[in-house]
């Protein structure tokens, strides 16, 4: 796909319907499907020989690098499902080209920008400004998602503290975000090299734009910062309503066995059978052997209640 704002007359070959006039830029797109036709061109435009590789082959890390007058980038474009695809641009005096292994939304984004600026269609720098706007833009919008999911998460973990898909949820989470934050880094690094590049279609009229992308780039690093304290916040709360929980029905335990344990002594004592023990004859000693046992239970019931340990949400602890 080959845009251009402004009839072209200047390359030879079949690429000279692509060529500027005056002193006007072009913008060409490549793909995979087109990748022999990009190297014939990068022939003829005499690019260096290294960013002639690095635009056919790659990097591994969004950066940015200049070759005399020519500037690289390779841009990595964040999809909802969080998966990232590269872009690779060159811009000259009078040309920007771009590549991609396959299209995506965002060549389409920025074509319409420049069909409704088409002042900015004919300067390099506002090319690729709209390049890294509209990147910056779709990163803060799965910034936005995964803001939603992680508070999701938080909410769960009050409704099942005791689910351990949580704990491997938080985990996977924190790999995902380390390796945004990668992403997001370089590129806010990246911004900061074009700010102060001496090449002159990235100049005075182009860096308010530019400062307004690298704030952005900005804003992304540190909400992924923030998210991953959030993650290890909500690993910690699940972790201390666990123990609460537990600190519950052990202390629930711990008050039941106290309760039996006087009447495990009462029944002890009239289960040993001696012969001289007068309430074993008796005609109501079975019945008051339980009411005993019963009005003992009670009791102590009603002493850990009236301290606050049993049946109360706060601590009355005296």
């Amino acid at each position: 796909m080959a845009y251009h704002p402004t009839q072209t007359l200047e390359i030879e070959g079949q690429y000279r319907h692509h060529a500027p006039i005056g002193n006007g830029a072009c913008w060409l797109h490549f793909t995979k499907a087109s990748k022999m036709d990009l190297e014939r061109l990068l022939d003829a435009l005499s690019v260096h020989p290294l960013a002639k590789q690095r635009l056919l082959f790659g990097t591994d890390i969004p950066m940015v690098d200049e070759y005399g007058q020519h500037l690289f980038l390779a841009l990595f474009v964040i999809r909802p499902e969080l998966q990232t695809a590269k872009i690779r641009l060159l811009a000259t005096e009078r040309y920007v080209i771009s590549y991609m292994e396959e299209d995506d939304p965002l060549v389409e984004k920025v074509k319409e920008r420049l069909l409704h600026h088409r002042e900015h269609a004919i300067h390099p720098g506002y090319v690729i400004y709209h390049f890294l706007d509209i990147t910056a833009i779709r990163f803060l919008q799965v910034i936005d998602d995964i803001a939603d999911r992680i508070q999701a998460l938080e909410k769960q973990v009050f409704k099942t503290p005791f689910a351990n898909e949580i704990g491997r949820s938080i985990y996977r989470w924190k790999i995902r975000i380390h390796e945004l934050r990668q992403v997001a880094e370089a590129q806010e690094e990246m911004m900061k090299t074009i700010q102060h590049t001496t090449l002159p279609y990235i100049n005075a009229e182009t860096n308010p734009y530019m400062q307004d992308v690298a704030g952005r780039f900005a804003r992304i690093t540190a909400a992924l910062d923030t998210f991953k304290e959030s993650l290890s916040g909500i690993f910690d709360l699940q972790l201390s309503l666990k123990s609460d929980h537990m600190n519950v029905i052990m202390k629930t335990l711990t008050l039941v066995s106290v309760i039996f344990m006087p009447m495990t002594f009462i029944a002890g004592v009239y289960g040993m059978n001696f012969e001289v023990m007068p309430e074993l004859k008796w005609r109501y000693g079975y019945g008051f052997a339980l009411l005993l046992m019963a009005a003992t239970a009670a009791l102590i019931a009603l002493y850990f209640k009236k301290k606050g340990w049993w049946g109360e949400t706060g601590t009355k602890e005296k």
